[in-house]
């Protein structure tokens, strides 16, 4: 594995994905990094770098999208020879390279992880924050409760079962540094009794990083039908656990069916096996009542539930939280001195006394307003200016949505032709565990983080891009 030493700037406009994305491509169009180099994993790169796992697993998106890397399964990420990569080709010769770099910062970026921050309740935060940094909390400052602060676990419980009908108490929930750290301590817990995991064919490169950071494990791809995943895949898998995004699966879309959720209950209970339910995206539903939890409707404590803070609030918080089954529980207290709590003691301290008032709630209502109206002018502006020549592949819940676009052109052909416009969007492809089974031309827009004109003047300029007629 080689070793990469990136200057990143923090303080720079420029968004750390992109100035690691940049880096890693120069260097492998150079040659500094050899063909078939192997890139250090998303987690050794965050240790080393000391950034969030995010921006690394964003940049590995965008070179895997532009065909720089390429993901062994089980193995991790590839450096592509220069002559093997299609946009470079693709690229006019005499382009500097300062111009390169303006067009690699987009100015419509439909990136389907960022959120909205421009409405992020600063002083409310900052309010609860003083209110952590006095010489009573000096607590705060010393190592974490290795569970994570009761407090916050007290009103996570609360919020849950009031929300997602989740039913726990705050003795069961572990919280993390992410999802990724959340599910990398489950994995521990889970090492010695589950040896197949059955997963969804299409998933996160970095949950699937996370699944490859424990060769005791083997996968099973799971086919994605319109309501979920397959059954009939999965009594085959011989799976004893299974990983799935029942709310909003990510990248396709779609909401598991009740009759579905039924189906992977009765699964575990026949096989004794866990499901591991990551409620992605949950809170943002906005054409159809919600459908329960797996967890909430579970008889017989066979689901472990995942969840984070990062689309509520704020991806850097780095605030998620497990609930464990009791069996699963007694285990984690028994091996408790093994694991470190990496979330921080003030920001969970904040977000509890955050949660203890009504500025959460209304933070959440608020929000979901305004990612509703954001959705309804991005599909509205799709409707318009593509009229037949795209279909939605998934609406009405989460950040983004999934484009097919009828016009003979490939995933990467639409990239790249919305980069030359100054519009990045995202492929679809990278997350399928098996490249075949990927849907052709569609791509991710995420829309969080935009303004509602430039949703609807990014997808103006990219029916030009993609010359729809």
């Amino acid at each position: 594995m080689i070793e990469i030493m990136p200057l990143l700037d923090e303080k720079s406009k420029m968004p750390l994905y992109i100035q690691l994305y940049n880096y890693i491509r120069e260097e492998i169009v150079s040659g500094r990094i050899k063909p078939d180099s192997r890139l250090p994993s998303i987690r050794n790169l965050s240790v080393y770098l000391k950034i969030s796992r995010t921006p690394i697993a964003d940049a590995y998106d965008l070179l895997l999208g532009e065909g720089y890397i390429r993901s062994r399964p089980r193995s991790g990420f590839y450096a592509v020879s220069p002559e093997d990569i299609p946009s470079l080709h693709a690229e006019t010769a005499g382009e500097s390279e300062e111009e390169e770099q303006k067009k690699s910062i987009a100015s419509y970026d439909f990136h389907y992880d960022h959120v909205d921050l421009h409405h992020f309740p600063f002083k409310k935060w900052k309010k609860w924050s003083n209110i952590c940094l006095t010489s009573e909390n000096h607590h705060l400052l010393q190592n974490a409760d290795l569970q994570g602060e009761y407090g916050l676990r007290k009103e996570i419980a609360s919020y849950l079962h009031q929300l997602r009908g989740v039913c726990c108490s705050p003795d069961q929930i572990i919280i993390g540094a992410g999802t990724y750290h959340s599910l990398q301590l489950l994995f521990h817990l889970l090492k010695d009794d589950v040896a197949i995991v059955g997963i969804e064919e299409a998933v996160n490169i970095g949950v699937k990083g996370i699944f490859e950071q424990f060769p005791s494990f083997s996968y099973r791809s799971l086919t994605l039908e319109s309501d979920g995943i397959s059954m009939k895949d999965l009594y085959n898998s011989q799976a004893q656990a299974v990983y799935v995004t029942p709310s909003h699966q990510f990248p396709l879309g779609m909401t598991f069916s009740m009759k579905k959720r039924m189906e992977l209950l009765q699964w575990a209970y026949k096989k004794n096996a866990y499901v591991i339910e990551n409620d992605y995206d949950s809170e943002f539903r906005f054409n159809e009542r919600p459908l329960p939890t797996l967890q909430s409707i579970d008889k017989h404590n066979r689901v472990i539930y995942a969840g984070t803070f990062s689309r509520i609030m704020s991806p850097s918080f780095r605030i998620s939280y497990l609930i464990l089954p009791r069996s699963l529980f007694h285990r984690f207290q028994k091996q408790i001195n093994s694991y470190n709590q990496f979330a921080s003691p003030l920001l969970q301290k904040t977000l509890q006394l955050f949660m203890e008032s009504n500025d959460f709630a209304r933070h959440i209502r608020k929000m979901r307003r305004l990612y509703q109206k954001k959705h309804d002018i991005l599909v509205n502006a799709v409707n318009h200016f593509f009229q037949d020549q795209a279909d939605i592949l998934s609406q009405g819940s989460g950040l983004h949505i999934l484009l097919k676009v009828k016009n003979n052109m490939s995933e990467n052909e639409l990239i790249l032709a919305a980069k030359k416009e100054g519009i990045n969007v995202y492929p679809s492809s990278i997350y399928f565990l098996e490249p075949s089974s990927a849907s052709t031309a569609a791509v991710l827009l995420g829309f969080g983080a935009l303004s509602e004109e430039t949703i609807k003047c990014g997808i103006k300029k990219l029916a030009k891009a993609w010359k729809i007629t």
